[in-house]
């Protein structure tokens, strides 16, 4: 009796299946992922992280169905948790792209942050979360070496808790202040501003604000600014005249206002040199000079998947550990 030879059906769901497990779909899926990679590179939009989703999803189902398919890693207890550790990271880096949040913010000395944050940046899945935050920036200190070398930052700020409370806290470049899962970091940008008060012509109430100049020491010559009194169509020039050495460059110093300086202003043909309790009378009302006080600069980072990156990672360099000291003792 002859018997024929039965082939396996190529053509059929479970095929297919087989397929996706296999290496070649791993090599198929890695090659896609590196033209994602490059392409999320060359595009702008919010939505490119789909790009290296989608390829990083497949490689994880490839991966799944190589475990069921064909049961590889069966026996091998810590290489699977490594690749599933693998696998974590991957989700986690995905949803962290997805609902990060990043922006920039200035407050000038005792100015509260009322969620004036610039430049903001989000994935599409972020939920904005600082409308009742609240704090003051109390001032800083800069520590500079030598040469105009900048040292750490050190920043006190006034929290307000949501049961009404305050609590004195102190920020700096590597130490945040933390609200909810978003933290604030002092930056590089810094400078001077100055406060003014101003009174309408008719009006009662006297209205204090502060404008922030250039960012100082980096525009050490530049410090002028073009600015409107709020409420009226009034334009005014600044410039900050500084009649004191701040940056000595042979020694070490701190960040300092300086107390002998002028604030030079143009308004139309009209120039004027103030010094703080000097007013300035324009056909709208009068302005006054109150003081020079300090802007810090900090920036604001939103990432509430950091935590769970670090345990994966740790977990997963755990288990490989585990897998090459178990592969060496076999030897």
């Amino acid at each position: 009796m002859k018997i024929a030879k039965t082939h396996p059906d190529t053509r059929g769901p479970q095929a297919l299946i087989s397929w996706c497990g296999s290496n070649q779909a791993t090599l198929v899926l890695l090659i896609l992922l590196g033209f994602a990679i490059t392409a999320y590179y060359q595009m702008a939009a919010a939505e490119r992280i789909w790009l290296v989703a989608i390829p990083a999803l497949l490689l994880i189902l490839n991966f799944l169905l190589a475990l069921v398919t064909r049961s590889i890693l069966k026996n091998n207890w810590p290489l699977m948790l490594f690749h599933f550790a693998l696998i974590a990271l991957v989700v986690l880096a995905l949803i962290g792209r997805m609902s990060y949040f990043k922006a920039t913010l200035e407050l000038a000395q005792n100015e509260t942050f009322a969620g004036q944050l610039e430049n903001r940046q989000h994935g599409p899945w972020h939920r904005y979360g600082l409308s009742d935050a609240s704090f003051t920036n109390l001032g800083f200190q800069i520590r500079y070496h030598a040469g105009i070398k900048r040292d750490k930052t050190t920043n006190q700020v006034l929290l307000e808790l949501p049961d009404g409370r305050r609590q004195q806290l102190e920020i700096g470049d590597h130490v945040p202040l933390v609200i909810g899962h978003y933290r604030f970091y002092t930056s590089h940008n810094k400078g001077y501003a100055p406060v003014f008060e101003w009174r309408a012509n008719g009006s009662d109430e006297a209205v204090v604000g502060s404008i922030h100049l250039p960012a100082y020491p980096i525009h050490e010559f530049r410090q002028a600014l073009e600015w409107n009194i709020p409420g009226t169509d009034l334009r005014l020039w600044s410039m900050l005249q500084i009649d004191e050495e701040v940056l000595p460059p042979d020694r070490d110093f701190e960040f300092s206002i300086p107390q002998r300086h002028r604030l030079i202003v143009r308004f139309g043909d009209e120039r004027r040199e103030m010094r703080p309790g000097e007013e300035l009378v324009l056909p709208d009302g009068v302005l006054v000079y109150r003081e020079l006080a300090s802007w810090m600069g900090y920036k604001v980072d939103y990432d509430w998947t950091r935590p769970w990156l670090l345990a994966a990672a740790l977990i997963g360099l755990a288990s490989l550990f585990v897998h090459y000291i178990v592969k060496f003792r076999r030897i």
